[in-house]
């Protein structure tokens, strides 16, 4: 009865070693995967910087051209 019950804490242990080897393996992927998404939100907020800049130039230079637009029937001239 001793050696049988020896047994299955062994058994037991074992498994346990072998969850934990499992779930070292998957918290060293999910690592790496959530360092690839970080580099991805940096690219991305980076990028999304770069556009709002953008936006803002074009903004500039459409108010800036539209200031100095007159419509044809305020100039004088005969449409």
């Amino acid at each position: 009865m001793g050696d049988e019950s020896f047994a299955l804490i062994e058994k037991k242990i074992t498994d346990l070693i072998q969850v934990v080897a499992a779930l070292k393996k998957e918290k060293e992927t999910l690592a790496g995967e959530v360092a690839r998404k970080d580099g991805e939100v940096k690219e991305l907020t980076r990028k999304l910087a770069e556009l709002r800049g953008n936006a803002s130039d074009v903004k500039d230079r459409v108010d800036k051209i539209l200031s100095g637009w007159t419509p044809l029937s305020c100039r004088g001239e005969a449409v």
